[in-house]
């Protein structure tokens, strides 16, 4: 089988199970056919890892999932292949068109927890870039995917954080695995560590 024909899927099949990105020497249009197969396998990857979520787990989002899976697929791309103006770039790249809320944040995340990395491979390759505001404007707004890398979050906005139990949770707990000291600064996600460790705090955290 020709692999650009299912480059799409392939990259992100791989990202999921290894965690490595496929790259090809030239971006390469995705068929409806390969976004209804990799919708699919991510609302299985979906369904496998809610069974350790808390609470009430938000339904999977296939478009918010879909238009993560594509940003970082095609931002991964963009490491090699620069032969867009930025403009083009900026509709390739588009913001995530659902509404943002827990759903779409959590479901977005199956693929948007990786972007990160591909950022900051951007940044070392060239700071400059002009690819990387762009990226880290999603990621701004979807900062659930951000935790424990390096970015603005003095911009980052938590009613949709608290409100739903589900993602608060697992937002917390992604804090404390990752030891994201500048993603507690916030006296929201403070309070919060407060209410999970307890008198505890300076045994499970020490930093805080």
């Amino acid at each position: 089988m020709d692999k650009t024909k299912t480059s799409f899927l392939d990259t992100i099949y791989h990202l999921r199970t290894i965690e490595q990105v496929i790259l090809y020497d030239k971006l390469i249009t995705i068929s409806k056919e390969e976004e209804t197969d990799t919708v699919s396998f991510l609302e299985a990857e979906y369904e496998r890892e809610i069974l350790e979520y808390p609470g009430t787990v938000p339904a999977f989002n296939q478009e918010a999932a879909l238009w993560a899976a594509k940003t970082v697929y095609l931002a991964a791309q963009l490491l090699l292949n620069r032969a867009h103006k930025i403009s083009d770039l900026e509709l390739l790249l588009h913001e995530c068109r659902e509404k943002h809320d827990a759903s779409a944040i959590i479901s977005a995340d199956i693929c948007l927890r990786f972007l990160p990395q591909i950022v900051a491979e951007m940044k070392r390759i060239d700071p400059e870039d002009l690819v990387i505001p762009i990226l880290e404007k999603h990621l701004i707004q979807f900062h659930y995917s951000a935790i424990g890398f390096e970015i603005d979050t003095e911009k980052m906005n938590y009613d949709i954080v608290s409100v739903d139990d589900c993602l608060r949770q697992l937002y917390i707990d992604r804090i404390v695995h990752r030891k994201a000291v500048k993603f507690a600064q916030s006296d929201f996600i403070k309070k919060q560590l407060e209410i999970g460790f307890g008198d505890y705090k300076k045994i499970f955290w020490a930093q805080l």
